[in-house]
């Protein structure tokens, strides 16, 4: 039996929500770079899943409101997810079919050039300093993949999402 519409759209706005509360939660100064891109997965994750569906557009939306929950300077993320995205959502296909590892792999570049560029915009801005931490953040971001990819990938199948 196929679920609602509109409890399905409420279980990704749900996961967005969480992946939200993880992006802005504490963690300790000397900590702060190893934070993973939880946004970051969940949108590769999606625009993988349903490209469809959660394409560049999304991006936009989730980078302003990224940019809004951090009181950056509105537009930062929205523009550099929308660009990175757009390379996401053009090779999906060849993208889903490699293997989890080696996506993992990729996923780590994919978030290491995601936070240069957010350095390279906030330090045109606001001379910004960059934290070399935040490479190691997409390591972890990296290491995370599998297991966020066989979650997300858990719950799309139970509420019948499909292209």
């Amino acid at each position: 039996m196929k679920t609602n519409i509109v409890f399905r759209l409420f279980v990704l706005f749900i996961i967005f929500i969480i992946a939200f509360i993880l992006e802005i939660m504490p963690w300790p100064i000397e900590m702060q770079g190893f934070r993973p891109a939880w946004i970051n997965l969940l949108l590769v994750y999606w625009t993988l899943a349903l490209p469809q569906k959660i394409n560049v557009g999304s991006a936009f939306v989730t980078g302003i409101v990224w940019d809004l929950i951090l009181g950056s300077v509105l537009g930062v993320h929205a523009l550099v997810l929308s660009i990175t995205i757009y390379f996401v959502a053009k090779y999906h296909l060849i993208l889903r079919n490699m293997s989890l590892w080696f996506q993992s792999i990729l996923i780590m570049g994919y978030v290491a050039i995601i936070r240069i560029m957010i350095f390279c915009v906030e330090f045109l801005l606001h001379n910004a300093e960059f934290n070399s931490q935040e490479l190691l953040g997409a390591v972890i971001s990296g290491l995370l993949w599998p297991w966020i990819f066989l979650l997300m990938r858990q719950i799309r199948q139970g509420l019948w999402l499909s292209e």
